[in-house]
């Protein structure tokens, strides 16, 4: 069984049916329309649900910011309201204050603070 082939031919292969330019497929330059349609739409689809889950998780770092900006404003409205103070009317008090006492005066806004009630002095004299 002679085969014609070119090139030389050797037992254990396979000899050459034609030549390597008409074996050797080209692939295409350019995609189809409908393939470069597709690619489009499953490109914009998957970009869609990047932003959309970016969105998700921006919305709900800034829900959980606010959260805790309202959280430390609270916690800090009511450390004013249970704190205890003592208005200082007298200005020379201040000036006569060491620095230790000095650091501890702090100066608020009493507008919306009620004053506290003043108990009246005892009377001297007998009790009855």
């Amino acid at each position: 069984a002679e085969q014609f082939a070119m090139g030389k031919v050797r037992k254990w292969k396979d000899a050459h049916k034609g030549r390597a330019s008409s074996t050797t497929a080209v692939p295409q330059l350019r995609a189809s329309w409908d393939t470069r349609i597709q690619a489009r739409a499953e490109r914009t689809a998957v970009m869609a649900a990047q932003h959309e889950a970016e969105e998700t998780i921006r919305s709900s770092k800034r829900a959980e910011r606010e959260a805790r900006l309202a959280k430390e404003k609270k916690k800090e409205e009511n450390k004013l309201k249970g704190m205890q103070y003592q208005v200082i009317s007298n200005s020379s008090k201040i000036k006569k204050m060491s620095k230790k006492q000095l650091r501890q005066v702090r100066k608020m806004d009493t507008t919306g603070v009620a004053p506290k009630p003043v108990m009246p002095a005892a009377k001297k004299g007998k009790t009855k």
